[in-house]
């Protein structure tokens, strides 16, 4: 983001601390002359989501697109990108907006899959795990999610669905593989060390989607 700052393409708008946020005064830019908003996310589900909660308020959003990385359950390329159908809910928030289930419905998976066809670009549906913890993603866990289906796990996908759909928002969500959880030993592969242009490419994916959305 920071090189998106610098080129100019990035302007912050004014935005006072919310009374009572759990989160502070989060930085959110303008892209170029348009009216899309870019926000850094925050990691996991409970900042995530308090963020839609937040700037939808101040802003008055009411569609966003979030990307971001995730772990592959499943032998998959690092940088392969993801369309998520439905999200394991191995979180907390998801369950102060939605009524208990095992699985959410990730909407708009066709509305991205229709975007990547006309742009080229190649990926893969299947569902996700969504967790809360970091250091959990046990090989008893991790095989009964790809027992069910499970491709890829992270850490946002399914509360920031039920956030947007008790709120009435439209979501688009899609991921890119970084590391590898699909042997014994784990691998971070690109996880955290991705290359300024790859960035730039699920960047350019969000930008092109948000616009088409307009």
């Amino acid at each position: 983001m920071n090189e998106l700052i610098t080129s100019g393409d990035l302007t912050e708008l004014p935005m006072e601390k919310m009374p009572g946020s759990a989160s502070g005064k989060h930085a959110v830019y303008r892209y170029k002359d348009t009216t899309i908003g870019i926000y850094q996310n925050e990691v996991g589900a409970v900042g995530a989501s308090g963020l839609i909660e937040e700037i939808s308020v101040i802003f008055g959003v009411k569609k966003f697109i979030i990307f971001g990385s995730c772990g592959a359950l499943v032998q998959i390329p690092e940088g392969d990108c993801i369309i998520p159908t439905h999200a394991y809910r191995d979180e907390g928030v998801s369950y102060h907006y939605a009524p208990a289930s095992d699985y959410i419905s990730v909407k708009n998976a066709n509305v991205i899959a229709k975007l990547f066809d006309e742009l080229g670009v190649d990926y893969i549906f299947g569902k996700t795990w969504t967790t809360d913890c970091f250091y959990r993603e046990t090989v008893n866990q991790k095989n009964k999610r790809v027992e069910e289906g499970c491709i890829c796990v992270e850490m946002e996908c399914a509360a920031l669905q039920a956030v947007t759909d008790f709120r009435g928002y439209e979501l688009y969500q899609f991921l890119y593989t970084a590391d590898d959880l699909s042997k014994l030993e784990w691998a971070p592969r690109i996880l955290g060390d991705n290359e300024s242009n790859a960035r730039f490419l699920y960047f350019d994916i969000a930008v092109k989607l948000a616009k088409s959305l307009l």
